[in-house]
């Protein structure tokens, strides 16, 4: 399969915010651009289904309150236990533990999304634990880290190629700063969407820390696979309940589909109670990053451990699939998980038609 991948080397600062009272020790993070790949596509597309099919059911709150709790929470508390050192370059390893951590963190977005759960490449976490090594060694990020870097090597330098890259986290950690992907540099969300892209299902990962600066590299590149029949859509935050402490500034959506998708003419708006919701698109033709991708900043909004449920709904329109204009609407519930007396809507329940798509009306 036929892909012509460019990389680009600029590093930006990020802030990263965990939830529940469990902020981690570095709450200041840089992200490197996201690795860049176009990724050849030959299947129809499938019509879609309004509901997601994989992981958890996003229109059961128990259910996405019990996730969070159980997939979220414990792996921000696995310790590192890296057996490197900077000094030496010894770029070592990390706890088998950690890095099943890493993979749960990932799993835990995606099953949120409705995508399968992938697994870790265990052939390409050296290579990721010597980019980590480049990265924390020199206080910097890089895709293509020059050889006059300290600590550089050349598995490390060709791994940070096909990694998204992250420094003051690692882990679980860089894993939430990834799908946060804040930064002005960062406002087409790559590090979500490769962590989000439907046609993977294994990542590696390296990770260094405790005794110097925390870094992580996620590899991206590993093998395109089918696309999964479900979910119809990907978007963060996704359909259903969610969790206050997941929901980012950036929102964004894109299609499961095979079909060509263009975003360049789309539009987007939210309200909560009938009340628009001002917005800004950010992001419409950022390509190369996993699927094509509509990014928007919702404006005005706060979410605070204790407060009631909150309804938004989402109209993205004028979606170009190959050539048709089509309408996603769908609606996301914000919620405390540690509240579980305040139901808007009783499991199960999925409001309307939320979820419908249609052919845009002239």
């Amino acid at each position: 399969m036929g892909a012509s991948i460019r990389m680009s080397l600029l590093c930006l600062a990020a802030t990263v915010l965990l939830g529940a009272g469990l902020a981690a020790a570095q709450t200041e993070v840089l992200l490197g651009e996201p690795p860049l790949a176009f990724v050849d596509e030959a299947p129809p597309w499938v019509d879609p289904e309004p509901r997601r099919a994989v992981g958890v059911d996003g229109w059961s709150r128990t259910a996405v309150a019990s996730l969070f709790h159980t997939e979220y929470e414990p792996p921000l508390s696995v310790p590192m236990q890296w057996t490197g050192n900077v000094a030496s370059c010894t770029a070592g390893t990390t706890s088998q533990a950690y890095i099943d951590a890493t993979m749960q963190m990932i799993n835990y977005y995606r099953g949120m999304v409705g995508l399968p759960a992938v697994t870790n490449a265990a052939g390409t976490n050296a290579g990721a634990q010597q980019a980590a090594l480049i990265m924390s060694a020199n206080g910097a990020l890089s895709h293509n880290p020059p050889s006059s870097w300290t600590c550089w090597t050349s598995a490390g330098a060709a791994a940070a190629g096909a990694s998204n890259l992250a420094l003051g986290n690692a882990g679980p950690g860089a894993i939430v700063a990834y799908i946060r992907d804040s930064g002005s540099g960062n406002y087409f969300v790559g590090h979500r969407r490769w962590i989000l892209y439907p046609r993977r299902n294994e990542f590696g990962t390296g990770s260094v820390g405790e005794t110097t600066t925390s870094a992580n590299a996620l590899y991206v590149f590993t093998s395109t696979v089918a696309r999964p029949a479900t979910p119809a859509r990907v978007a963060w935050p996704p359909e259903g309940y969610v969790p206050y402490q997941t929901v980012y500034p950036r929102w964004s959506l894109s299609l499961n589909t095979s079909s060509s998708v263009s975003f360049a003419s789309a539009t987007v708006t939210m309200s909560e109670g009938g009340s628009p919701v001002p917005l800004s698109v950010v992001s419409r033709t950022d390509n190369g990053y996993g699927d094509n991708t509509i990014v928007w900043e919702p404006s005005g909004i706060s979410f605070t451990p204790g407060g009631p449920d909150r309804r938004f709904t989402v109209t993205v329109g004028n979606i170009s699939v190959s050539g048709s204009p089509q309408t996603a609407v769908y609606d996301v519930v914000i919620i405390d998980p540690d509240v579980v007396t305040d139901l808007i809507f009783a499991d199960g329940f999925n409001a309307g038609t939320t979820g419908a798509w249609s052919s845009t009306i002239p």
